[in-house]
């Protein structure tokens, strides 16, 4: 999957020796995305249709307990070579947008082709759909297994104790991250966005979709045919919201950007970003997050510790949210300057990212890539080759790597450069079950240990005492420890 970085993000007003008389504006507004249509059209044509001549329609044979979208997709999951919608009384008018909703609102048909054929009786009614398939049979359910696969890779990152909204924000800002948009216009499935880490406006969506539901977040679609443009409706706590992560994710391709302005819209928010025509099942009235500072934020949100971090080059901090009472407050702030070309000549914005690593936070000033460990306070500088006559402007960690961007300016070509911070005395002291947080979990973690069964315990971090073994008198060290600050 393609990686990406921020750095030409912001535009900066360029700062001339001490005169500073406006501020730099935040993130460009986004042009209009012209693209394909949201699925190859037309989908269903009367040119493929087929006229059955002298056909009795026989009594009802489907219990209708499913509607005809539901039975439609069933069938196609069963990969059946033709499907018998009569008693349905569906017209040939009917079978297009019918045929698209199926298609738009399961991420899992990525194996059937979007063409299909059908007959017809003297009446236009369709009689039955004939379908056709890119996978079946092993090739099928080799497709479904790795596709399994990548989205549990997607998911491993997620805290099962996160909210819905917690959720819905770190899965937006993966796909940002990690995936692009295809200017070739090749790929509309979740299965291919996926496996070439590409995909159109459609992709976008039905990978969000598919991810959403292993949480049970409902989620729909709008879709406007005069934007040539599909996006999410996400329902958090029973209140339907835009999400358009396609539009949330530069074009051109700009590394290490997450934007949010697109992100729990309402119909008046999606509007004002330039969104119109849709057709959707839901309205989207509240705006319960048009006025927070999620919106306006154009970095990915980080989260370690039990917080979320965010960096923000105008403010020139890195701030943790606090998402049930939306508000930031200053973790770091630099006076570090990004010189721009000219004799003593400086950027106004910095030119930061951040990460987070196991308890540290990891971001970089314009030459070094640093380490905050959030509960000791230590700052660890990373070992990164020397950039003479360069700058770093913004970083985003996967893994165990952190990848950074430098250049001679801020508008120049910029190289993507990698270091490993797996050596880094990365974990929280009590966080023996890895996960960033120090709670009752960590005690079940090391008890589970020294009974042998199963578990995540980092030997370092379960080592309460620096006795250099883990034992019953960490575990006791713990459980007085959370009571005390708890």
């Amino acid at each position: 999957m393609k990686r990406k970085f921020f750095a030409a993000m912001l535009c900066a007003l360029l700062l001339v020796c001490t005169l500073a008389s406006c501020r730099a504006p935040g993130v460009q507004p986004r042009e209009s995305i012209r693209e394909n249509p949201v699925s190859p059209v037309p989908i269903v044509c009367r040119g493929e249709g087929e006229l059955v001549r002298g056909f009795a329609r026989t009594e009802q044979h489907l219990a209708f307990e499913q509607s005809a979208g539901e039975y439609i997709y069933q069938c196609l999951m069963a990969e059946q070579s033709e499907i018998d919608i009569a008693d349905y009384k569906i017209s040939i008018d009917q079978i297009t947008q019918l045929y698209t909703e199926v298609m738009n609102t399961h991420p899992d048909l990525f194996f059937v082709n979007s063409g299909i054929s059908y007959s017809y009786d003297a009446q236009n009614l369709i009689i039955t759909l004939k379908p056709s398939y890119r996978l079946t049979g092993k090739e099928l359910e080799a497709a479904r297994e790795d596709c399994a696969r990548r989205l549990d890779e997607i998911c491993a990152g997620v805290d099962p104790a996160w909210s819905d909204f917690e959720i819905a924000l770190y899965l937006h800002d993966y796909l940002c991250l990690h995936f692009e948009y295809d200017t070739s216009y090749e790929i509309y499935d979740m299965y291919g966005f996926l496996t070439e880490g590409r995909g159109v406006c459609q992709a976008y969506t039905l990978t969000y979709m598919g991810l959403l539901s292993r949480y049970g977040i409902a989620s729909g679609v709008a879709v406007s045919q005069g934007m040539n443009h599909i996006w999410n409706i996400v329902t958090l706590g029973g209140t339907p919201y835009h999400v358009d992560v396609t539009w949330d994710d530069p074009i051109p391709n700009t590394e290490g950007v997450a934007l949010h302005a697109n992100f729990l819209r309402s119909d008046l928010g999606i509007a004002q970003t330039e969104h119109y025509g849709w057709e959707s099942d839901l309205s989207c009235t509240s705006d319960a997050y048009e006025s927070t500072f999620v919106i306006k934020v154009g970095l990915p949100f980080c989260y370690t510790a039990g917080k979320w971090f965010f960096a923000d080059g105008v403010e020139r901090a890195i701030l943790s949210a606090d998402f049930s009472t939306m508000s930031t407050q200053p973790v770091l702030e630099t006076n570090d300057k990004w010189m721009a070309p000219g004799e003593n000549s400086y950027y106004i914005d910095a030119f930061w990212g951040v990460g987070t690593y196991r308890g540290n936070l990891i971001y970089n000033t314009p030459n070094e890539v640093l380490a905050h460990n959030l509960q000791s306070g230590v700052v660890t500088k990373i070992e990164i080759p020397p950039i003479e006559g360069q700058q770093i402007f913004g970083l985003w960690v996967m893994d165990e790597t952190v990848y950074y961007a430098v250049s001679d300016t801020q508008g120049g070509q910029m190289q993507v450069l990698a270091c490993s911070i797996a050596d880094l005395v990365d974990y929280l002291w009590g966080d023996a079950d890895q996960n960033g947080v120090v709670d009752g979990r960590d005690v079940t973690a090391i008890c589970r240990y020294l009974e042998g069964l199963p578990t995540v315990c980092h030997t370092g971090a379960a080592d309460l005492d620096d006795s250099g073994t883990v034992d019953a008198r960490d575990a006791d060290i713990l459980r007085q420890y959370l009571v005390e600050n708890n």
